[in-house]
């Protein structure tokens, strides 16, 4: 989305500069220890040139992720620029002084019809029902979490899947090692259950660090399906991967021979898979708690309230429909600008006017707008505040560790090639590797996700009106006396307004760089606000009080005109009346003198 400056600030500010300043300072130490790579690969390569490349790449791969973190940390640390157009709207933006808005089309999470539909039905379509079986156990053991915006939803819903391909993995593995190792499949069983092992270490490790995955803001838009053929396939899996092991092994013992096959599965034996399983559990049942003690903040501060106040009357005034349209346009909804920045129109407003006989007609409009957005602070308590720094700062802990360990196991390898160490202790070093990997990522995404989170309030109004209309004229100044006649067609309309107004409370989730709030904007609340509908009422029926029917003289030099022309009026009235005095007292003299000539 461009950004449009204006003088008006509307209080948005960088919520990631402490985030931005912890991921900074890590990255600063992975890019030291990618240096310190580099320097033991320049002494690595004098005893031995392939130890010294493999030292190299290790150290270059730890100097990219490290540079890629402090860039990501500083840029966080940056100033927040949000123009007038921030928030994303709800529905695409029909407003004329919205140049950018198809920009958004991308993100906005409804329809017009879609939030019209919710006004008039009193319900909330962003809070969607679960699907799948484990979503709604998990929805069934957490009720508000329904009333969550969607990308925080889906964390709970990731790390319920996780936990649940886990606990398959674990009862199937169980099951592998009851047949193994009672002696069901004979002597072979006891020798590929380390195998097994292995293989269960890197099915938990590849589960749980696809958890610890980045929040993609685009995926967030909706809560996907949780459905059990994920589970069906971990379940398939862990029967079917232990067959073909053995399958494999026996194929390769006739192929290679026993004693090689033998001193291979041996190998496995040594890494101490047992340990690495408890420490993922653990850890991943530690990082659980966390998170979990971070959404029960969250989940506390909800008020998935539906309300909205309405206004249906019938009036009967003198006014054209075109004149009510343009007030509601141009002065009604554009008065309730917040900071001065356009209303989002989400349906324009265009009237139509239907003429049919004998001087009548009908006429029928309606709009959807809402005023801009207002920042609305999210109340975080002294613990919800400390979970989420803890979190951040143990995630961005155990991502350095992942780092060290990395450095540990690259010196490991070249050890390898001199002869020094054995590749037991590099694979015990990936594991460790991997699962701190893992979960740091998830305490670091997951306290992201709640410093990202920004609340917005603002007026959502639904206005309708239609009516029917009559034609008439009046006339004034008819008299014989009159100077000035006023002839005027008199419009009268019945009007039957429509309007729905509702405080919403709406949820998006910010991010640093350039696309800093492109992101949709959930509905999570909605409020009476009764004060505002009266507002508006108050402001038609001013409107329709004070129009004039009838045309009058408003201009002073009109009405010195007018004045002129009544005075010569009343002076030719004046010398009609005494020639026609004159006349009479003739006609009476007259009159006389006959009656006194020719008397009866």
């Amino acid at each position: 989305m461009a950004f449009d400056y204006g003088s008006i600030d509307l209080g948005l500010k960088n919520p990631f500069k402490t985030e931005g300043k912890i991921t900074a300072a890590r990255g600063i130490i992975v890019i030291c220890l990618g240096a310190y790579g580099l320097f033991s690969a320049a002494k690595t390569v004098t005893h031995s040139t392939v130890a010294g490349w493999i030292m190299i790449l290790f150290a270059l791969a730890l100097l990219i992720s490290g540079l890629t973190t402090a860039y990501r940390g500083i840029s966080a640390t940056l100033k927040y620029f949000v123009g007038r157009n921030h928030p994303t709207s709800l529905a695409h933006n029909h407003s004329n002084t919205s140049e950018h808005a198809f920009q958004e089309n991308a993100y906005v999470a409804y329809s017009e019809e879609t939030i019209t539909d919710m006004l008039i039905g009193r319900k909330n379509t962003t809070f969607a029902e679960p699907t799948g079986f484990i979503a709604h156990a998990l929805h069934s053991i957490f009720p508000s979490l329904i009333y969550m915006p969607y990308p925080i939803r889906n964390l709970a819903q990731r790390l319920c899947a996780a936990w649940t391909n886990t606990i398959v993995a674990l009862l199937c593995y169980g099951f592998i090692a009851f047949i193994s190792l009672t002696g069901f499949i004979g002597s072979l069983g006891k020798q590929v259950f380390p195998v097994y092992s292995v293989v269960l270490t890197l099915g938990l490790l590849c589960m749980w660090i696809l958890t610890s995955l980045r929040l993609n803001r685009m995926s967030q838009t909706r809560v996907p399906r949780l459905s059990n053929i994920e589970f069906i396939r971990t379940l398939i899996a862990a029967v079917v991967l232990p067959i073909a092991i053995g399958l494999a092994l026996k194929l390769a013992m006739l192929v290679v021979g026993t004693t090689r096959v033998s001193h291979f599965i041996s190998y496995f034996a040594n890494l101490h898979n047992t340990m690495f399983i408890c420490a993922i559990i653990i850890g991943a049942a530690i990082v659980t708690i966390i998170v979990a003690l971070m959404l029960n903040k969250r989940l506390s501060l909800s008020n998935p309230n539906v309300e909205v106040s309405e206004l249906r009357e019938n009036w009967q005034e003198s006014v054209h429909p075109n004149e009510v349209f343009i007030n509601l346009d141009n002065l009604v909804m554009a008065n309730r600008r917040y900071k001065e920045v356009p209303n989002r129109v989400y349906k324009e407003l265009k009237p139509t006017l239907e003429e049919q006989v004998q001087a009548k007609g009908s006429f029928a409009g309606e709009t959807l707008q809402e005023v801009q957005p207002k920042y609305k602070a999210i109340e975080v308590d002294q613990a919800l505040d400390n979970t989420r720094m803890f979190s951040l700062i143990t995630g961005n802990l155990l991502l350095i560790g992942s780092a060290i360990t990395v450095l540990f196991a690259a010196l490991s390898i070249t050890g390898i090639v001199t002869g020094s160490h054995t590749a037991t202790k590099v694979t015990q070093l990936f594991f460790v590797a991997c699962i701190l990997k893992a979960l740091g990522s998830i305490l670091s995404n997951a306290s992201h996700l709640f410093f990202a989170e920004m609340l917005f309030e603002s007026n959502i109004i639904y206005l309708k009106v239609e009516g029917t209309f009559t034609e008439s004229k009046i006339s004034t100044g008819n008299s014989i006396h009159d100077s000035t006649r006023s002839e005027n067609i008199l419009v009268r309309s019945s009007l039957t307004p429509w309007i729905i107004v509702s405080r919403i409370i709406s949820s998006s989730f910010a991010s640093s760089g350039t696309n800093n709030l492109e992101h949709p904007r959930f509905i999570l609340e909605m409020h009476k606000n009764d004060r505002e509908l009266e507002s508006i009422r108050g402001d038609l029926v001013s409107f329709l009080k004070d129009r004039e029917s009838i045309a009058a003289i408003t201009s002073q030099r009109d009405l010195m005109n007018t004045s002129q022309i009544h005075e010569i009026n009343q002076q030719t009235r004046a010398s009609n009346m005494s020639i026609n005095h004159h006349d009479e007292e003739i006609g009476g003299y007259i009159h006389r003198e006959y009656e006194e000539k020719y008397p009866q």
